[in-house]
């Protein structure tokens, strides 16, 4: 097979792809930052939803450098888009690293606050907090730490 037909359809499947994925990313994780920003009686937190967001400028990047590759003739990305790639990729692993640190410490400094955490099935999911105890046994069908006042 061709180089150039081979390039093109890379080009075409990552252009596909990228945008279904940062789509899929950006529902599951905008709806857990969006109920910590609502200020209602609870709100669902999983400090990985950070780290992930944090990445989707990255993956728009990458989404750009592959579609300029439609336009060139050797369907190779354009040199003016990618001698960004070194700045790009410092910054996406600055936001990243820090965000993974962020996370944890958000849910440290909810602990000491006035919302009280809900039990949850497993160690990787996420928690529920809640402003009465009581609401925990509505939310995660667990029965409240502690007597549930």
């Amino acid at each position: 097979m061709d180089i150039r037909l081979t390039r093109l359809l890379i080009i075409i499947a990552v252009s596909i792809s990228l945008p279904i994925v940062t789509i899929f990313i950006a529902r599951l994780c905008l709806a857990d930052v969006m109920s910590l920003l609502s200020h209602g009686d609870f709100f669902y937190l999983n400090w990985r939803v950070f780290p992930i967001l944090s990445s989707l400028p990255f993956i728009v990047y990458m989404e750009v450098v592959f579609i300029s590759g439609f336009f060139t003739r050797d369907h190779i990305a354009h040199p003016g888009i990618t001698k960004h790639m070194t700045t790009m990729t410092f910054v996406s692993c600055v936001l990243f690293f820090s965000s993974v640190l962020i996370g944890p410490a958000l849910n440290i400094g909810l602990a000491f606050s006035s919302w009280h955490s809900c039990p949850v099935d497993g160690g990787f999911s996420g928690v529920y907090y809640v402003k009465d105890k009581s609401k925990c046994a509505t939310l995660t069908s667990a029965v409240p730490w502690g007597d549930g006042k």
